[in-house]
């Protein structure tokens, strides 16, 4: 308990301290001065991009830029308490699962009329900006910059030393792989993602054990209470329980399962490009490359692809500038420069297939984006409250799935159950859906069946 309490304390006063800043920021007065808040800061990137601004203020003589880098663990929570203090910035970097809260809010900017009038979209991945509009029909509020599409990465000293010569092509194959690197003294098979921003592969799972991308369906049912879903799952929880993942890596999120790879603790890493940049400071170029994610029971595979991009708050005095810093930093020159060192996949076509072109690092990738077997799978971030469900309520629930104080059929309901009633929702406010189709003992049939 008093654990809890120092750490609300020091969220507190490190929200004081942004808020103060903030305050002081505006009540300079000055009408050209930006405030930008990144939310996935590191020094490298950081610098990268106070160096990218700096060009942006040298090119428009007066107006200035100030940053609010927020660290990404605590970036959601940071946020919301600055907006709801009503400081509130004049651009923000938007991950795609946050944007929807945003919008329905009322809070972010309308930039459709602004890209229409742009030559910055000309070559544009015309399915990254299809996915950056949410499935809304009234407007585009966030601007995509690249993507993370997922892939797995693996230890080739490890497989080597188990014996492994052949790549897990299948879901199976990954299991017993798995299975056989853990044999090793202090190894492990899989760097599991419990925490924060674990959810993605769980989306994955169910997609690519049903064979469909589709997160519903036809009945407007969320997929998690499929019967290959729900066996998927049980193996989960089964390879956790077997010593396949390490024990404390229900509680790792990003930086922890790239350290728990390049310290050759696990032999296999579900994670987007940017984890390449880590491993490359910490390995031997040759003992590590990527492979596509493992293929499903109907023989494909969807891994997640997650978008970020830039948004601007409808309540910025400075929204012209606003706008005229995001041509800036989308320009074909700095996007290329920012994911290389951020490790994304660019909003640009032709600059990713330079980059992802060549090399075991990124065959994985590759692997992905040039065989229709492998599909991109984005999760249902159009849908209100999955900001909140993807961050806390999936998360926590699929820790107590695996260390055994809640069932896998009970998690499968939590699961389906929100997922069901946000797409009923979502659908009845496209006033494209009748209730008569779909009831309260649609639900309960589902939650049903999943037991």
């Amino acid at each position: 308990m008093k654990n809890k309490l120092i750490i609300i304390f020091i969220l507190l006063m490190s929200i004081l301290i942004i808020s103060w800043n903030v305050i002081k920021f505006n009540q300079n007065g000055n009408s050209n001065k930006l405030l930008l808040v990144e939310v996935i800061s590191s020094p490298h990137r950081s610098k990268l991009l106070r160096q990218q601004l700096n060009e942006f203020e040298r090119k428009h003589d007066g107006v200035q830029v100030e940053v609010i880098s927020l660290p990404w663990g605590q970036a959601y929570e940071k946020l919301s308490m600055m907006v709801r203090g009503g400081t509130v910035p004049d651009v923000i970097e938007m991950p795609d699962f946050w944007a929807s809260r945003y919008i329905k809010s009322g809070l972010l900017e309308n930039l459709q009329p602004s890209l229409d009038a742009s030559l910055v979209k000309s070559d544009f991945s015309k399915e990254l900006l299809k996915y950056a509009y949410l499935k809304r029909q009234d407007g585009l509020y966030v601007i995509p910059y690249g993507s993370y599409l997922r892939a797995l990465i693996y230890n080739k000293k490890l497989f080597a030393a188990a014996g492994i010569k052949t790549l897990p092509l299948t879901f199976d194959d990954f299991v017993a792989v798995s299975a056989k690197i853990s044999q090793l003294p202090n190894k492990y098979g899989f760097c599991f993602h419990g925490a924060r921003g674990g959810a993605v592969f769980f989306y994955w799972l169910a997609t690519t054990m049903n064979g469909s991308v589709e997160h519903f369906d036809a009945s407007h049912q969320s997929i998690f209470s499929k019967p290959k879903v729900i066996q998927a799952l049980r193996i989960i929880k089964q390879m956790y329980e077997k010593g396949y993942f390490p024990r404390d890596s229900i509680n790792w999120g990003f930086n922890e399962t790239v350290a728990g790879f390049y310290a050759n603790r696990c032999a296999m890493l579900h994670q987007s490009p940017d984890a390449l940049l880590a491993l490359k400071k910490r390995m031997n170029d040759e003992d590590y490359a990527s492979m596509p994610m493992p293929l499903g029971p109907a023989g494909k595979s969807f891994p997640h692809l997650g978008f970020i991009g830039w948004s601007v708050f409808k309540q910025s005095m400075h929204r012209k500038n606003a706008w005229l810093l995001l041509e800036h930093l989308l320009s074909k020159k700095n996007n290329r420069a920012w994911s290389i060192q951020a490790g994304i996949v660019p909003v640009y076509q032709d600059v990713a297939r330079h980059i992802f072109s060549s090399g075991e690092h990124n065959r994985g990738w590759y692997k992905e984006i040039a065989d229709d077997r492998w599909q991109y799978m984005i999760n249902p971030n159009y849908l209100d409250g999955i900001d909140y469900f993807d961050s806390v309520v999936m998360i926590q629930s699929a820790q107590e799935m695996l260390l055994g104080s809640k069932t896998v059929e009970e998690v499968v309901a939590i699961w389906s159950e929100f997922l069901t009633r946000a797409e009923h929702n979502w659908l009845k406010q496209q006033n494209n859906f009748h209730e008569k189709e779909f009831s309260d003992n649609h639900l309960r049939e589902s939650r049903n069946g999943s037991r």
